[in-house]
């Protein structure tokens, strides 16, 4: 990506790659410099992890460059610095504070909300996650760039800019934490560190949006199996299928969390009321977690609906399965209805099974959407995959369009669908008999939009009815007193080995 690229509609694009591995997530436990000038958005280039998307970005002067995945579920930039003595081995080098000419050690007075300060005042941060993994770091004002820069050692490229003079004038300050310490999972990942992307003010576009480099709070994702697309500031509308769909955030700070008003199973509804999927924290959009995870206080309805509607084909939580793709086309697509922002509407997110399975390197496939949560959920990865989904701060939305995330392959039976329903809080039988409805018409009609998880097929449909009451309101998202995020109970990765058992049934 040159410069020019990137200012041409005042979008920063970034390519993402990805590293394919076994599902895993991780959930938190626990001004420009002269002469710059505003860019609309600009597109970055994701690569690919264990399990998750990441994107390189270069800090300080000289650059160094650092591979960091992307997470919608944390607020904080971290990577190893070179004083780690047991970082592990990732892509890049560990980030050398003495080496660069504008990094600058934050004090306590500076960052605030340190979790100590050292003898020198100097703020250090510690990271842990419910899984394991934990690292702790101290905290860095740095001039950083999101997305490649041009080689100095490129031949074939003589007119492009220097990579210094580009930092210097396009790059950001920005806090990062200089790692001294990780474990778990950091230890074994291919990416140096992560690059959290909350709605918290501390996370790199909100930081671009008040320095003037970019114009609007707000970002997209677009997952495909081999990498993908960020762009910050805007979107990139030449990726998608269909325009967007909408759905409010509940909140304005903090995770992005939205409302999950049904799960259907091929059009079936749970016939559950939304608080059970809603309470604790509330469902979360977030990229770091691989998969998708809901309430286990709904897995037993879910099961058996699911064994119903697809023959008696029963949903393992925790057993691999050898099932072939035009076995998994037989069964149903799993629906998510989210609300939608006008009064009585709502977004369908229709996951095809190609899609909800994970194929192993066994030759075996999992399931990416489980019950396993004491409350709340989590949309991961796997129901973001193929969708651009737009992350509007500025309008306190999510967005969903289907979208071509990787070109060079087609959807088909990969692809998953969005399409506009019908609700109102009148009884469960008012409302999906609406709903079933809105749904068929709305794809018959031209007006579905691929939604992006991973990589599913379609299932044949039958259909029964589960019941669950409702009980209770469910609490707010949990915050302390200065409104930022608590610890969620559950791991944001769950990583799976070759050595862990599985059971693998023959379907």
């Amino acid at each position: 990506m040159s410069i020019g690229d990137s200012t041409v509609d005042g979008v920063i694009r970034l390519s993402l790659q990805r590293e394919v591995h076994y599902p895993t997530r991780r959930w938190l436990s626990g001004t420009n410099t002269t002469g710059s000038r505003t860019i609309a958005s600009d597109k970055v280039s994701l690569g690919v992890g264990i399990g998750t998307h990441y994107a390189e970005i270069y800090l300080g002067l000289p650059p160094q460059r650092a591979s960091v995945i992307v997470d919608t579920g944390s607020h904080m930039t971290a990577l190893p610095c070179s004083s780690c003595v047991d970082c592990g081995e990732h892509t890049d080098p560990p980030y050398d504070v003495s080496k660069s000419t504008t990094a600058n050690y934050l004090t306590c007075a500076e960052y605030g909300h340190c979790y100590s300060c050292e003898s020198n005042n100097h703020c250090r941060m510690t990271q842990s996650y419910a899984e394991g993994s934990m690292w702790s770091a101290l905290m860095v004002s740095e001039l950083c760039w999101v997305g490649p820069l041009p080689s100095t050692n490129d031949d074939n490229a003589p007119d492009e800019p220097d990579p210094s003079m580009l930092l210097s004038k396009f790059g950001v300050r920005f806090p990062i934490g200089c790692q001294t310490k990780e474990t778990g999972l950091f230890l074994t990942q291919k990416e140096n560190g992560i690059m959290g992307m909350s709605q918290d003010p501390n996370t790199i576009v909100p930081f671009l949006v008040k320095s003037g480099v970019l114009r609007a709070n707000l970002f997209s994702l677009c997952f495909a199996d081999t990498g993908g697309t960020m762009v910050l500031g805007g979107i990139d509308p030449t990726l998608h299928i269909a325009p967007p769909m909408y759905t409010p955030l509940l909140t304005t700070s903090g995770w992005f969390t939205v409302e999950v008003l049904d799960i259907l199973i091929g059009n079936v509804s749970l016939n559950i009321a939304p608080s059970w999927y809603n309470s604790g924290r509330g469902v979360i959009v977030d990229s770091g977690s691989t998969d998708s995870y809901f309430p286990s206080s709904v897995g037993s309805s879910f099961a058996s609906l699911y064994r119903t509607i697809a023959n008696g084909h029963s949903y393992r939580e925790d057993d691999a399965v050898l099932l072939s793709p035009s076995d998994q086309r037989k069964l149903p697509n799993i629906q998510f209805v989210l609300r939608g922002t006008t009064p009585g509407s709502s977004v369908v997110l229709s996951i095809p099974p190609l899609q909800y399975y994970t194929a192993n390197a066994d030759g075996s496939v999992a399931n990416n959407i489980h019950f396993t949560q004491s409350s709340g959920g989590v949309l991961g990865a796997s129901t973001m995959a193929n969708f651009d989904v737009i992350f509007d701060m500025d309008q306190h939305r999510v967005g969903f369009a289907p979208a071509r995330c990787d070109e060079t392959h087609g959807h088909g039976d990969f692809a998953p669908n969005v399409s506009k329903g019908q609700w109102t809080d009148k009884s469960f039988w008012e409302v999906y008999g609406t709903l079933v409805t809105a749904v068929l018409v709305c794809s018959g009609g031209g007006l579905a939009v691929l939604l992006l998880v991973r990589v599913l097929g379609r299932r044949q449909q039958h259909w029964t009815q589960v019941a669950l009451e409702e009980s209770g309101t469910p609490p707010a998202p949990p915050t302390n007193e200065d409104g930022d995020l608590h610890t969620p109970v559950s791991p944001k990765r769950s990583p799976r080995s070759q050595d862990d058992s599985i059971g693998i049934h023959v379907m």
